[in-house]
């Protein structure tokens, strides 16, 4: 089925494709996704190259075992308290991801699948009926 459309007085006419709209949706929402987590990835590497350095610095100042075995067991808490923040970060990303994804494809059910698959307008919902009333005998 061919769709007209009007671009500066001009006829021309494009094929309606719902799967090509589907994929492209699905390439802009992979694409956001990336992005996301690239950013949240690159800030936590950057973040634990700093802890890295400082405990590399720290270590050189230690003259005794003791202060050398503090020292890595501050660095390795330090660690472990990034890692679970990171995981923290990583998921409260997903989910924002998911639920953006999800409203962005609301296409599929509201205004923008009636324009691309005929047919699926929506419907009129019926309005509620109130129940019969019954009458008690008396």
């Amino acid at each position: 089925m061919q769709d007209p459309i009007r671009e500066d007085d001009a006829r021309h006419s494009r094929l309606s494709n719902p799967l090509l709209d589907f994929v492209i949706i699905g390439a802009e929402a992979q694409l956001k996704a990336w992005q996301a987590y690239q950013v949240e990835g690159t800030q936590f590497v950057a973040k634990r190259m700093r802890a890295d350095l400082e405990f590399l610095r720290s270590l050189g100042h230690c003259s005794e075992v003791q202060s050398m075995g503090d020292c890595r067991q501050a660095w390795l808490r330090d660690m472990q308290a990034d890692y679970g923040e990171e995981w923290g970060r990583i998921v409260a990303t997903t989910l924002a991801l998911d639920f953006t994804d999800f409203s962005a494809m609301g296409w599929l059910f509201g205004k923008r699948a009636a324009q691309t698959w005929p047919g699926t307008e929506p419907q009129p919902q019926p309005q509620p009926q109130s129940p019969p009333k019954l009458h008690a005998a008396a």
